[in-house]
């Protein structure tokens, strides 16, 4: 039996087909927000056939109504389905987007119980299209995603290709908001996903035992959530302990032999990678420009100076000290993700580093044209201190008596 043929390469999405103007809704489900003037992308790439349509978001599903083929072209995802969303604010031509990733499932036939009617894939409400009977279990098999051969439940493997049926595999999907309104939508969409009405909703319709079963589950305790907790936790201490064995190598190696710039950058970003420590500032987030530019100013500082910071511990000589802004910049966007900073916005930031970091963080622009970004230890008084140490006292008092010879000069000339 072959399973139900997907949009491809919108692997996440499922085709809608729309009748009208205003589509038919299942039961229990509102339309809570809608925008003109939207695109889809899968993973990176446009697709073509979807760029101009109507994003709509109701308490079931986030859908796309396409304007000029409605039914052939409009589809949505399931809101059950996304994982995780973030908010892409735009660079130059690029439109601010709504990044969602989201689980990919396969889609398994099954027929109603009462009426027969066949069904290529579990409808949103879990309802025959035509009697509107729910459906008593969910189906026991799986649809191989490679060559839609249908297994047993328990099957990890296709028995027909031996491809994976790992059902946590995610794909990543796009909105592009080419006329505005992405902000307002995002955050309906976040509220929803946070609120889950469509649980609510399933959850109210079961009669009779299946809604005493359905209390009992609420509240019994939910061992397996902090059983999978218990388990991120303690794999995000060993990402933390494997950062750290990362830090003291880098630092040991720079003690015994000369490190190449290549190769410091890359243990650099390699620890930048991990992420920040905290949610990437957005403009939704504050509420006006100076004070976006004055949190990123405060990120920016626990990029450079944190635990693991570029710059390295400035209370020692084994520090690093100074990175050019290009270099900044790129490691920064690196760790915020899709919520990228513009080159402008980080000039921005700069401006107020030295408000924010202890020891101070300043921006300088050599006589070859490269910003850097540098700390109290590369003061020109601070190099000039340590070039004299190291020439010796002979060249220490020199210094010092040429210093005083041209302050008599000076004061002759006056």
């Amino acid at each position: 039996m072959a399973a139900a043929k997907v949009l491809c390469p919108m692997e996440a999405w499922e085709p809608w087909a729309v009748e009208a103007a205003s589509p038919a809704l299942v039961r229990g489900e509102r339309v809570l927000a809608t925008q003109h003037g939207v695109g889809l992308y899968a993973g990176d790439t446009k697709v073509a056939e979807r760029s101009a349509g109507t994003a709509m978001l109701t308490t079931h599903r986030l859908a796309y109504v396409d304007d000029a083929r409605p039914r052939e072209r409009s589809a949505y995802v399931r809101l059950a389905r996304i994982r995780q969303s973030e908010y892409y604010a735009g660079f130059l031509k690029s439109s601010p987007k709504i990044v969602l990733v989201c689980l990919r499932e396969a889609h398994v036939p099954w027929t109603c119980h009462v009426c027969g009617t066949f069904h290529d894939t579990m409808t949103l409400d879990r309802r025959c299209r035509l009697c509107g009977v729910t459906v008593r279990h969910a189906p026991t098999q799986r649809a191989c995603p490679v060559c839609t051969y249908v297994n047993g439940e328990n099957t990890l493997r296709c028995e027909m290709c031996t491809a994976s049926l790992d059902a946590t595999v995610t794909t990543t999907c796009k909105l592009s908001f080419r006329h505005g309104g992405e902000r307002p939508f995002y955050a309906a969409l976040r509220d929803t996903l946070q609120s889950k009405p469509w649980i609510a909703t399933e959850t109210k319709s079961r009669p009779g035992l299946l809604a005493v079963e359905a209390a009992s589950a609420v509240e019994a305790p939910p061992l397996d959530a902090f059983a999978d907790l218990d388990m991120l936790m303690r794999q995000a201490r060993r990402m933390v302990d494997f950062a750290e064995s990362l830090r003291t190598e880098l630092e040991r190696y720079e003690r015994t032999a000369p490190t190449s710039g290549a190769a410091s950058s890359l243990l650099q970003s390699a620890l930048v990678r991990i992420g920040l420590p905290s949610p990437a500032v957005t403009p939704d987030m504050v509420k006006n420009e100076r004070a976006y530019h004055r949190e990123l100013a405060r990120e920016l500082s626990g990029v450079l100076l944190g635990e693991h910071g570029l710059l390295g511990p400035c209370d020692q000589d084994t520090g690093r000290g100074l990175l050019p802004l290009d270099e900044v910049w790129g490691l920064w966007n690196r760790a915020r993700g899709v919520a990228l900073v513009s080159p402008k916005l980080l000039r921005a930031a700069v401006t107020y580093l030295p408000d924010m970091t202890s020891p101070s963080v300043r921006l300088r622009t050599l006589r070859s044209g490269m910003p850097i970004l540098y700390t109290p230890r590369f003061d020109d008084a601070a190099i000039e201190e340590r070039v004299l140490r190291a020439r010796g006292p002979i060249c220490a008092a020199h210094a010092r008596v040429t210093r005083g010879r041209g302050a008599a000069d000076g004061g002759g000339g006056a």
